[in-house]
């Protein structure tokens, strides 16, 4: 019996599929894995392109990694809990890949850079949320990428390896591009809110009505749904929002989990939101929640910025599933119109917005009363 068949690495296939797997599992043993290190991994088929992305097999205890970065127990375990990595009670005990080590070591340079513990942990929890169901959608399209008819494990493993060898190199930049865009577009937005909270009004500023609509759950449906299925949520909805749009209501952009509309008639607006929570019903995509609030709002580069903005966002997360709520900046621009029908759904006070905000559930005319 061989070394292989000892450890238990064959068992359970056959025919075929049995010389496909000592095939790849003897490359693997030639690349440098152990059985070891085989054995400890339920799909063999990923090893290679695993080494990579930096798991060679070598793991270190939470202590090892404290005293290699100067980075203190309680903030690494904190560090491990945000980034959704397993609790490992015993601090000596080696069950951390080294590469792990690198994390730790860059969350060391933002305390020492004057960021908090809390600011730090609060910004890994909501990066390895974002990066997990990110790596999962590559991991996929990947595999969809070297998998051919009829290829067997060793071609496929080989393929994936070198495809994400070709590929290892880009992700950081491209992570790193996407992260300063998002900051650039949170800064350039905080900037306009101050000017316009400073002078009382922007210049060259527009009137207009901005609506959000985002699909409710989102983060649940994640944790219950491939990542996939979830990113094609995502996209019906972006197409479904390109449907509805039409001048003047124009379709901004994708966030995620939501659509951003923009119009110089709030009716209109209005009219396209219903339509497109209908539509959704429809096609039986999860729930909708619709904003909507008007302004004075500026546009750069293709996005708006402004008060209205940041209103009708918030006034969205105030909506309730398969509603439609507006707020009375926009409720006075739509006026009477025989087209809809409204209630009243109380005053609240929104976060960044100040005072009061009255709010209104718009519903189309020839919808029947909840």
């Amino acid at each position: 019996m061989s070394a292989i068949e000892a450890a238990g690495l064959l068992d359970g296939l056959e025919g075929k599929a049995r010389e496909e797997r000592a095939e790849l599992i003897e490359w693997l043993l030639d690349e440098g894995f152990t059985i070891e290190h085989i054995c400890g991994e339920f799909a063999p088929l990923q090893l290679y392109a695993g080494r990579v992305m930096g798991n060679d097999g070598r793991y270190v205890s939470a202590r090892e990694i404290c005293d290699a970065t100067g980075i203190d127990m309680e903030l690494l375990q904190a560090m491990q809990r945000a980034l959704g990595l397993p609790r490992i009670d015993d601090p000596d005990v080696p069950a951390h890949l080294r590469a792990d080590a690198e994390v730790a070591a860059r969350a060391k340079v933002f305390i020492d850079a004057g960021f908090t513990r809390e600011q730090v942990i609060a910004v890994a929890r909501v990066l390895g949320r974002g990066m997990m169901q990110t790596a999962e959608v590559m991991r996929h399209a990947v595999l969809e990428t070297v998998i051919e008819p009829g290829a067997t494990e060793l071609q496929i493993a080989k393929a994936y390896g070198e495809l994400v060898q070709r590929v290892s190199p880009l992700l950081g930049p491209l992570a790193e591009d996407v992260l300063r865009l998002a900051l650039r577009h949170g800064m350039e937005t905080e900037a306009i809110n101050a000017a316009e909270r400073a002078a009382g009004k922007l210049p060259g500023a527009r009137e207009v009505t901005v609506c959000f609509a985002d699909l409710v759950d989102f983060t649940r449906l994640g944790e219950a749904v491939p990542p996939e299925e979830l990113e094609n949520l995502a996209n019906r909805l972006s197409r479904l929002a390109g449907d509805v749009a039409a001048p003047p209501v124009h379709f901004v952009k994708t966030i995620g989990d939501a659509v951003m509309f923009v119009s110089t008639d709030a009716a209109a607006l209005l009219r396209a939101a219903l339509e497109l929570l209908a539509t959704a019903e429809k096609e039986d995509l999860p729930q909708l929640r619709i904003g909507l609030a008007a302004g004075p709002a500026v546009q750069r580069a293709g996005d708006w910025f402004g008060s209205p903005v940041n209103q009708a966002s918030r006034v969205t997360a105030a909506a309730r599933p398969g509603a439609v709520l507006v707020a009375e900046s926009a409720r006075e621009l739509v006026g009477d119109s025989e087209e809809f029908r409204w209630s009243f759904a109380g005053a609240r006070r929104l976060k960044g917005v100040k005072g009061e905000t009255k709010l209104f559930r718009a519903r189309a005319a020839d919808t029947p009363a909840p």
